[in-house]
């Protein structure tokens, strides 16, 4: 039977659980710091001290405004020779009060900045289209015009004809918009925007629930197509049909638990059953209120300027790639030894797809894991401006940062089994006991005292027989009584039989 891993106050008795391979990291793993990410990491670690929010939700923030400034000038080739996008896709739960708002703020700004700028830029330049496409339809509107004439009177309109295909060849382009940001839109609109205008967007909102109440991501087969990198046709009755190739979306959303958990409630059976959320990096982290406390210290924002610096640098290569037809994304690619690691990963991840691994339930979720890989860490190598192909270490911060998320996916989409379940209440429960000195109890006590749940006699030894193959108790008779060690690695202690009548279970027979 499955065994777990939970924090208690005695661990050492513990037997590790084999949820996953050894090349994998630990289930409870703690969120990584990215330590090898010198600009990444220093911005990371200013808006903590500055803002005081969980680092996990700055750290999304962080990744978003990395994926929608790199993800229409890169593409990552893994290891196995696919290359592929490097969008991503987060959501993170956090309830009012987190400051979610604020911490959007801080590291999306510089593009809603280089939004604005290059909106005047875009309105000159579609006025002055408008005047010069005028003038195309009008010569156009001409040429057909003295052809219909010469048709009519049976004259040759041979040059006429020559000229109107000269003019179809040279009708003026409409200049595209540079948008990156959507907050508020269907995805019919999404699409037909990505098709007309900057093949490269974020879908991003601090307020989530409007975007998941909406219609924004109900077009689930297009945003899984969208996310690996596929072509996308829409065909409409009326109206421009269009095709979208090599377009890249990065979504991101922050949403209260209430409406995370009336969207689950509607759609998580569909939205489940389609992929969507194994696609996510999801993160519910533990709320910083309560210790949010203002000192004296003039705060300092010097690695958000380098980052926003470095951020425009990037957002300018954008303009430049879609303006220059010759130009193409870059492909980043994997040096020898981080090829290595990345297939031992990949296996180890698809062997925890088997019955009683980690990725039993989460097939799905697995599948994803190891592309998800190589985007984080195809972000991080080109951010710092790293030389040559991605690192060992730099890929070893994506697998870390990957896999925290990970457990946050198993944690919110795939509960454990009742029975674990049963086990670790259990546990916390005998906690307590041990707390209060005593060592032995009666397997009744837990009937008569232990959680509502758990006086079902079936669960109850369920939950004791799991508890003991991990090593965290040993059952035994005292003569027609059955008896529970709570400290099994500790030496024997003598029992006396009144003891174990009245069920006062210290060593001493008090």
């Amino acid at each position: 039977m499955t065994s777990f891993v939970t924090q208690t106050s005695n661990p050492e008795p513990w037997v590790e659980s084999v949820w996953s391979l050894s090349s994998l990291p630990r289930r409870d793993s703690p969120f990584p710091w990215h330590i090898g990410l010198p600009l990444f990491n220093a911005l990371v670690d200013e808006a903590q001290s500055n803002v005081q929010a969980p680092r996990a939700l700055i750290v999304n923030s962080a990744l978003t405004a990395l994926a929608l400034a790199q993800q229409g000038l890169i593409d990552v080739r893994k290891p196995n020779g696919q290359r592929g996008p490097t969008s991503i896709m987060m959501l993170t739960i956090a309830d009012s009060g987190e400051r979610k708002s604020t911490v959007d703020n801080t590291f999306l700004d510089p593009i809603r900045k280089f939004q604005r700028k290059h909106k005047s830029r875009y309105e000159e330049s579609l006025r002055k289209w408008q005047v010069e496409h005028d003038v195309w339809n009008t010569r156009r509107k001409a040429l057909i015009k003295s052809i219909a004439k010469k048709a009519s009177s049976g004259s040759s309109s041979t040059l006429e004809e020559q000229m109107l295909l000269e003019n179809e060849s040279n009708e003026p382009v409409r200049p595209k918009g540079r948008k990156l940001l959507y907050e508020d839109s269907t995805s019919e609109a999404l699409f037909y925007e990505l098709s007309q205008n900057w093949p490269t967007a974020g879908l991003v909102s601090s307020e989530g629930g409007g975007v998941l109440a909406g219609s924004a991501l109900k077009d689930l087969s297009k945003q899984n197509a969208m996310w690996s990198g596929d072509s996308i046709t829409v065909d409409r009755k009326s109206g421009q049909s269009y095709e979208l190739v090599g377009a890249r979306l990065t979504v991101s959303l922050m949403v209260q638990k209430s409406s995370f958990d009336k969207y689950m409630e509607k759609y998580g059976e569909t939205s489940r059953g389609s992929g969507l959320w194994a696609r996510f990096f999801v993160a519910q982290p533990p709320s910083t209120q309560g210790s949010r406390f203002i000192t004296k210290v003039t705060q300092s924002w010097q690695h958000r300027d380098k980052f926003t610096e470095r951020l425009n640098t990037l957002l300018e290569e954008n303009v430049t790639l879609l303006e220059e037809s010759t130009k193409e994304k870059q492909v980043v690619q994997f040096s020898s030894e981080a090829s290595e690691r990345w297939f031992e990963v990949a296996n180890a991840i698809e062997a925890e797809i088997r019955p009683g691994g980690r990725f039993e339930r989460a097939g799905d979720h697995a599948s994803k894991l190891a592309d998800n890989i190589a985007r984080l860490a195809a972000h991080f190598h080109w951010f710092e401006g790293f030389e040559g192909g991605i690192s060992r270490e730099t890929l070893e911060l994506a697998i870390n940062t990957c896999f925290w998320y990970s457990n946050e996916f198993l944690r919110l989409f795939v509960p454990p089994p009742q029975e674990l379940t049963d086990a670790h209440e259990l546990n916390e429960w005998m906690i307590h006991i041990q707390m209060r000195g005593q060592r032995y109890i009666r397997r009744n006590y837990i009937r008569q005292y232990g959680p509502n749940r758990l006086r079902d006699k079936r669960r109850l030894e369920t939950a004791l027989d799991l508890l003991q193959i991990d090593g965290r108790i040993s059952m035994f008779m005292m003569g027609k009584v059955a008896c529970i060690d709570l400290r099994p690695w500790e030496l024997y202690e003598p029992l006396t039989a009144q003891a174990v009548i009245f069920g006062q279970m210290r060593s001493d027979g008090s």
